[in-house]
């Protein structure tokens, strides 16, 4: 009896069908009293067991079990199941796997064990189906996350419960596929095969059989599918260029370049490839990698973590920014911490084979939050340490190279013609030390001298001065570059010192032409030069480099042959180079921001030709490390650029994420406009220093930032950057919930912005008001605002904001339940973004197209725009805005009755909420999980929901957030004390919502009272 009314999920049971029920069919003549009997003893058990948690209330004939269904197994299970499938329309995989592995393990035994009866036998086949469905979805997922090989013992055990099941069959063949053992996938189909013709008489499916052949022909796509990354047509790839002079090292190539099998192994494979400097590693692991490219078709990245580089060493959080960005994941919206970031990198790297090489390590710290976190990757890690403290790692130590391998290293790069004196070659090579970059460079010299036959190359090496004595480098190594360097012209030799100066990681024609200040014929002939030698590297088309070794000689030599002030003029040259056309590229990419004036000591004559808003942001984007490192340069020595990188790359910040680095230029950058007494430069800074904090989540230091800028400009008596100023508090206070005290921010920012004439300040300031006041539930002043907005944008040919404020009034009339005039705003709005770009506004816009659509009842349209609004977020990593596609896709759920879908969406949007501090976003939240809880029959969760809901929509004041809380309250208490305790909340919500206009949400709650009174209930 019990089992029949928990499986009826809390709906009631007539007593017919209890009776029916419980006697199979044939109940005895006093089946009813006996019921009554059995009913108040179920009672009495339950209330000594529960309390008052399980109840059974008896109404017209019928019975129901009152009880939270989160304490009945069968409804945890269900809903599991459903919030499982949903997170995975939503595209977490991952997360869905937990969910039905959740579910799974809430069936402990036989379902309905000791009980019998047609009734019960018919329920005990439905719930071993349910769970079958489960296991099959949740191995399906497992599937296409790459974990064949842990499948296998699971899927043979299935397939040998359900021999002739093909949907099973086919995921175990593929299982084996993918993990490498074809026979036994091709057996499985032969066993299949065979057990259905001699039970059932058929042949397989075509399905089935299609998988065969597509086996036999050992097809690529059956391997694990490769999702594309965000945004881009093809899988990331930054690999250096490989050598086409690698010599030797078969036995750690082999080490390296083995497939791994993965059928016992789901670890992550981890190589770590050391030794001393300049003996190859850095060569080794990118020759292995461009050996395994076909087998990582999720992406080949390289990143220098430049432990012994002239730069700091790199920061973990500034590297997983710098990975992140690689596979389409950065923006404003990246995670601040070190720990939240290496989490976001496995979990976006968790679906891909993707192949990872890590240059010059300083330690296992540094590189274990870069680690991904699925066995389908590899990472390949060089450092002169071993590592040994790195978990799981393979050690590939390098040695110098045997005679022979670094004989044949030499005729390889000086050509076979005058390198057939076997024994004078081991001569060179031994006085080389056989390290591999000092052959190179010794075997270049003598392909570059006609007359020179080897023994007089060996002679030349035994005569050379001693290594350099502060690196542990073999003896020979510095004989090579010596005799290289002693072999330039006086301008190569020049060239050579200056282009160490160098603060980044490689430099193209045109900084070089910038840093050498000569013409730019004679540079580019000297970088050929050196190029031919050896002693630069071209990593991509007219990009250069240095090897660790060789810039540390060629600073050396720098220091010995040039003074102080020649050198200072270098560095000062690239610095004007970096900041003057980074400041060109910004005013294309940025247009409309307030600038200082940016003034070059030297004349940039050689500078790339950036043409459109494009060219900008590209140019910005791939000279990223150069341009932090410029920057960094500039603190460090002090000199005026200082204090004009950050204003410079301000925007950029913002997109890059790069939150740490942006704090410390900017501390430097205040220090050295408050030292040069500026104050309208300092005042700048902190106004844009407020929107790197503020987009970082640090909402009360981007206040105090934005406070200090405002009282700068207040004494400069400038009004424009008090506008700016005030702007950034008013956004400071809205998202920590002071809408009073942001209006009033606003309402000054704009008087000054109309002030001084500033027309795009204005318009934005409109922007921002219109929020606040849409929050406020002030509508008709709302739409006011964004119309004011509009005629700005449309005034000045600003097409981005034309499109945002046409979003915005769409929005308005979205909240007023006007769908088809909302639709021709956002319609309007797409067509401008269409042609002006702007990733996260059309982001938005498909947003609100769900909102239309859900409202008008298009349930499937609405999530599909969500789920492309929602992807657009993640990969931009936008928190706020993953925030509210994940509260639109739980409304839309909970619109169509499907409570436990749209309870894992507001759940996972509240924590995101929590985490960032953005209140308003969160009670939208907390009501929408509420509203899950409630139509779950959780009536107690739900109510204690809503009034964390209701405290903090009255704390933010966000009178629509308070009325929806009101009004959950009241139907929760409703449900469980009745309509006398839950009549004041009601009204008092109706009494708000008709205060805000919103009469359709008054005269819904009348409705209800009405009904209420009608039933007596």
């Amino acid at each position: 009896m019990l089992a029949v009314l928990a499986l009826a999920a809390g709906t009631a049971v007539p007593a017919d069908t209890l009776i029916d029920r419980v006697w199979d069919a044939e109940p005895p003549p006093t089946a009813t009293d006996t019921l009554h009997s059995y009913i108040s003893r179920l009672r009495s058990r339950l209330r000594a067991a529960t309390g008052r948690e399980a109840q059974i209330v008896f109404s017209s004939g019928t019975y129901t079990l009152r009880v939270d269904p989160e304490a009945v197994d069968l409804l945890r299970f269900r809903r599991l199941r459903h919030q499982g499938q949903a997170v995975a329309e939503s595209g977490e995989p991952e997360r869905a796997v937990t969910l039905l592995r959740e579910a799974e393990a809430l069936w402990r035994q036989e379902p309905l064990a000791g009980l019998g009866g047609e009734w019960v036998s018919s329920v005990r086949r439905r719930l071993r189906e349910e769970r079958r469905t489960v296991r099959d979805a949740r191995v399906r997922l497992e599937l296409d996350l790459g974990r064949h090989a842990q499948l296998i013992a699971e899927l043979s055990e299935s397939v040998m419960e359900r021999p002739i099941v093909e949907p099973v069959v086919a995921d175990l063949m593929i299982a084996y596929y993918r993990s490498g053992r074809t026979a036994e996938a091709l057996d499985a189909y032969r066993t299949a095969r065979t057990r259905l013709r001699d039970e059932l008489g058929l042949s397989p499916s075509p399905a089935l059989d299609g998988l065969h052949q597509r086996l036999l022909r050992r097809d690529p796509a059956l391997l694990l599918p490769e999702p594309a990354p965000a945004d881009c047509e093809s899988a990331p790839d930054n690999l250096l260029r490989d050598l086409h002079d690698f010599t030797g090292r078969t036995a750690e190539l082999r080490q390296l370049a083995d497939v791994p099998d993965r059928t016992a192994d789901t670890a992550l494979p981890v190589m770590v490839v050391h030794g001393m400097p300049g003996i190859g590693k850095t060569s080794l692991a990118i020759h292995a990698a461009h050996r395994l490219r076909d087998h990582y078709p999720g992406g080949r990245l390289y990143l220098n973590l430049r432990a012994h580089s002239h730069e700091p060493a790199l920061d973990p959080a500034d590297a997983l920014t710098m990975l992140l960005a690689t596979i389409g994941v950065s923006g404003s919206g990246l995670p601040g911490s070190l720990d939240e970031r290496a989490a976001l990198w496995r979990d976006r790297t968790a679906h891909r084979k993707l192949l990872l090489v890590l240059d010059d390590a300083r330690d296992a710290a540094q590189v274990r939050p870069l680690l991904p976190g699925a066995a389908t990757c590899r990472v390949f890690v060089t450092s002169r340490r071993r590592l040994t403290d790195l978990e799981g790692a393979r050690s590939v130590p390098l040695e110098a190279l045997a005679v022979t391998e670094a004989a044949a290293q030499f005729t390889r790069v000086a050509g076979t013609a005058r390198t057939s004196d076997r024994s004078e070659v081991a001569r060179v090579v031994e006085l080389c030390g056989r390290h591999p970059l000092a052959i190179s460079l010794t075997a270049s010299r003598l392909r570059h001298h006609d007359t020179w036959g080897v023994s007089d190359l060996a002679d030349r090496l035994a005569q050379a001065p001693a290594p350099l004595d502060e690196i542990d480098a073999p003896a020979g190594i510095t004989s090579a570059f010596e005799l290289s360097y002693a072999e330039l012209t006086s301008e190569q030799r020049d060239l050579f010192r200056t282009l160490a100066l160098h603060p980044g990681p490689d430099l193209t024609w045109t900084a070089a032409t910038a840093l050498a200040g000569r013409a730019s014929a004679t540079v580019r002939d000297g970088l050929e030069a050196l190029l031919e030698r050896h002693l630069i590297e071209e990593t991509t088309r007219e990009r250069y480099r240095f090897h660790d070794l060789v810039r540390d000689f060629a600073r050396r030599v720098g220091t010995r042959e040039d003074c102080s002030a020649v050198r200072d003029q270098a560095i000062g040259r690239i610095l004007d180079y970096y900041l003057v056309v980074a400041d060109n590229a910004d005013r294309l990419a940025y247009p409309r921001r307030r600038r200082l004036a940016i003034s070059a000591r030297t004349s940039v004559r050689f500078r790339p030709v950036l043409h459109d808003s494009d060219d900008g942001q590209a140019w910005l984007d791939v000279e990223r490390a150069n341009l932090l490192a410029a920057a960094n340069a500039a603190a460090t020595h002090a000199t005026p650029h200082a204090r004009l990188f950050p204003h410079v790359l301000a925007q950029s910040f913002l997109a890059w994420g790069t939150w740490t680095t942006a704090d410390d230029l900017y501390l430097s950058a205040l220090t050295s406009a408050r030292a040069a007494d500026d104050p309208a430069t300092a005042a700048q800074l902190l106004v844009e220093q407020s929107g790197v904090l503020w987009n970082r989540g640090a909402h009360d230091d981007a206040l105090r930032r934005a406070e200090e800028a405002f009282d700068l400009t207040e004494r400069l008596g400038d009004r424009w950057g008090q506008a700016e100023a005030l702007g950034h508090m008013g956004r400071a206070h809205l998202v920590c919930g002071r809408r009073d005290q942001a209006l009033r921010c606003f309402r000054d920012a704009l008087s000054s912005h109309e002030a001084v004439g500033n027309r795009d300040g204005t318009a934005e300031t409109l922007n921002l008001e219109g929020i606040a006041l849409a929050q406020a539930g002030r509508f008709d002043e709302s739409s006011e605002r964004f119309r004011a907005a509009l005629a700005i944008r449309e005034e000045t040919g600003d097409r981005l904001g034309q499109a945002k404020a046409l979003n915005n009034i769409g929005e308005v009339h979205t909240m007023l339940n006007q769908h088809q005039e909302a639709l021709r705003y956002y319609e309007r709005s797409l067509v401008l973004l269409r042609s002006a770009g702007g990733r996260r506004e059309l982001a938005n816009l498909f947003s609100n197209f769900g909102n239309v659509y859900r409202a008008t009842g298009e349930t499937e349209r609405a999530l599909d725009y969500y789920r492309r609004a929602l992807g657009s977020y993640r990969a931009t990593s936008d928190p706020r805005c993953e925030a509210d596609a994940l509260t639109n896709i739980g409304t839309t759920y909970l619109a169509s009755r499907r409570h436990h879908e749209a309870l894992i969406h507001f759940t996972m949007a509240e924590r995101i909420t929590n985490r960032i501090g953005d209140q308003y976003a969160r009670q939208q939240a907390l009501i929408g999980m509420g509203g899950a809880q409630y139509g779950s029959q959780r009536f107690g969760t739900a109510l204690e929901t809503y009034r964390e809901a209701l405290r903090v929509a009255e704390e933010i004041d966000a009178p629509v957030g308070v009325g929806k809380a009101l009004e959950g309250m009241a139907s929760a208490l409703n449900a469980t004390q009745g309509v006398v305790a839950a009549r004041p909340l009601w009204e008092r919500a109706k009494r708000l919502y008709e205060e805000l206009g919103m009469q359709d949400e008054a005269n819904a709650i009348s409705r209800c009272l009405h009904t209420l009174k009608a039933t007596g209930s």
